[in-house]
């Protein structure tokens, strides 16, 4: 069997159907071996960094690992910052990337290339992704690929890198007479003495909080978590890329927390007695520069399959479990749970109501009502700018859907490329959310919207500015604006004209009455400018007194201490 004829087979009989890449020299055997498999279907991005994103959306909904493949050298390092964003977001990946052949390695020779687009893509990409191999070996592919597939699915999920020189690919082998992989025993975890523990001190707990992140949702658990919370009934605040766990309107919904978070979600920490982190890594951008001085009041628990995590102590009296999630809200939901936290519910909800609104703005009320108009079975990617976090203070996200970002990389240029793999995981509608200065980043995969006619739409937020940027420099550098508006060297596209080059539908809303004008029934591509004003603020912030509780900008003294009083 030829070995690449072996990777498809390998991948199909996975039920992973779907490869995202760009074709190229060295990656020809792989293209030509999918052709031999009806149910397989190479999609061709116009650009590799569009196919690593790709790659990442259809792992993110699914689960299963996302696969992009390109040739070697400048196709193999324009996969590097979408192998970065699934090694930070824990996204299972398997990179494929073509090498010259074995015998035009430079290896031993005091030379930087003797094989054209000859490039060590392994060395480069080692520190993010957790394994990368050149595949020097026919005989090894079976191996590896077992292996690979393991590692990226495995404990804290991730990419890996398989690299294969042209005569490897184009070798044959007997696949049964080759060495497989042998899978280390699974966990020898106590889940019910873990769940136990916690249990006993929930039981205790009069102001118990959950802390959900992103982990819940790689470890496919969204039901089985939103009915142990539903047993439980205490309220359950996110990390940003999790927010999306329970619709806008479910009664355990407190928003998330962070420093762009929902003031009432960090007062609810802030208040807390017990707080039981789920898949969270708790980072800077969730807690805090002092991370002692977090939720003083609580009895921290934190529960990750990424034992690597808890080196990032909060603080001294954490309570650490090394779990797998799935195990971990299996056995825990068989605790019978009878406390009644109805007084503190009450006081959440007081918390809540004088602080909903109190950093709304046009934008934010924009981006609301259009959450009203479009129906439960879209999902959505969201890009990185000022639009990212307005989106997760204000959006009202159905019963169903999903959202998926860039959260850790916070790469520009993400959600587009992404929206692909996620339609091609789910084969349902995408709403896009970018800003206009991410849209440019991978503005090329509007070609594939347009050729294959997704029901994709786009949704570009233009301030005509890089807002985020730009408010940085209102507050650190007196205003002096240098490459985020059009007076200091930044431009935004004509997203008219851009849109009928790519030839798209396109339309354009400037209030929250135009947003009528958005039509739902018709699903085609379409690019829909959100055009606001440049003159945008990213709030609430981290203030200085280190309290995650206490934003910028800060709210009245009295309904502060009222708050903490309660």
């Amino acid at each position: 069997m030829k070995v690449t004829d072996y990777i498809i087979s390998f991948f199909a009989n996975k039920g992973i159907y779907e490869f995202f890449g760009y074709p190229g020299g060295v990656i020809c055997h792989l293209i030509d071996s999918a052709s031999k498999y009806p149910n397989v279907h190479l999609h061709i991005n116009y650009n590799e960094q569009g196919a690593s994103f790709a790659a990442c959306g259809y792992a993110q909904y699914s689960c299963k690992p996302g696969i992009a493949f390109s040739t070697s050298g400048p196709g193999a390092t324009n996969l590097v910052t979408g192998i970065a964003n699934a090694f930070f977001d824990s996204t299972p990946c398997i990179f494929l990337t073509g090498q010259v052949d074995t015998y035009a390695f430079a290896d031993g020779f005091p030379i930087r290339q003797r094989g054209f687009q000859e490039t060590n893509v392994v060395s480069m990409v080692s520190s993010i992704s957790k394994w990368a191999v050149r595949i020097d070996n026919p005989d090894k592919i079976r191996y590896c690929l077992e292996k690979a597939y393991y590692i990226a699915t495995s404990g804290n999920p991730g990419p890996v890198l398989l690299d294969l020189p042209a005569d490897v690919q184009r070798a044959e082998v007997d696949i049964d007479s080759l060495d497989s992989f042998n899978e280390p025993e699974g966990l020898n975890i106590d889940y019910k003495h873990i769940s136990r523990e916690i249990f006993s001190l929930l039981s205790q707990s009069k102001r118990p909080v959950i802390l959900a992140g992103n982990g819940i949702k790689l470890s496919g658990e969204r039901k089985r978590f939103r009915s142990l919370i539903e047993q439980i009934g205490i309220p359950v605040v996110f990390s940003l890329p999790a927010f999306d766990l329970l619709p806008y309107n479910h009664p355990l919904n407190y928003g998330f927390i962070g420093t762009n978070g929902h003031r009432y979600a960090n007062f609810l920490l802030g208040k807390a007695d017990l707080i039981i982190a789920l898949g969270s890594r708790m980072d800077i951008r969730q807690i805090g520069l002092d991370r002692g001085n977090f939720a003083p009041q609580a009895q921290l628990i934190r529960v990750n399959i990424d034992k690597e995590a808890f080196a990032y102590h909060v603080n001294d009296n954490e309570l650490n479990y090394y779990a797998d999630l799935a195990s971990f809200i299996s056995e825990f939901s068989k605790q019978t749970f009878n406390n009644d936290y109805s007084e503190w519910i009450d006081i959440c909800k007081q918390i809540r109501m004088p602080l909903i609104r109190y950093d709304s703005r046009e934008y934010n009320l924009l981006i609301e009502k259009i959450s009203d108009i479009f129906p439960n079975n879209v999902n959505y990617a969201i890009d990185v700018g000022q639009h990212q976090l307005w989106f997760a203070q204000s959006f009202k996200i159905k019963d169903q859907q999903c959202v998926f970002m860039s959260s850790g990389h916070g790469a520009m240029g993400y959600a587009l490329p992404a929206a692909l793999g996620i339609y091609y995981a789910s084969f349902t509608p995408v709403i896009v959310f970018c800003g206009d200065g991410g849209l440019m980043m991978n503005v090329q995969e509007l070609q594939y919207i347009k050729r294959e006619q997704l029901p994709i739409k786009i949704i570009c937020v233009n301030n005509s500015s890089l807002g985020m940027i730009r408010g940085f420099q209102e507050r650190n550098f007196n205003g002096n604006y240098q490459l985020t508006t059009e007076a200091s060297g930044y431009l935004a596209p004509d997203l008219r004209k851009l849109a009928y080059a790519f030839d798209l539908k396109y339309s354009c809303v400037k209030s929250i009455e135009d947003t009528k004008s958005i039509n739902i029934q018709d699903m085609k591509p379409e690019l829909i400018e959100l055009k606001i004003s440049n003159e945008t603020v990213l709030e609430p912030n981290f203030g200085r007194t280190g309290k995650i509780q206490d934003q910028l900008p800060y709210i009245d003294r009295e309904l502060y201490n009222k708050i903490m009083s309660m």
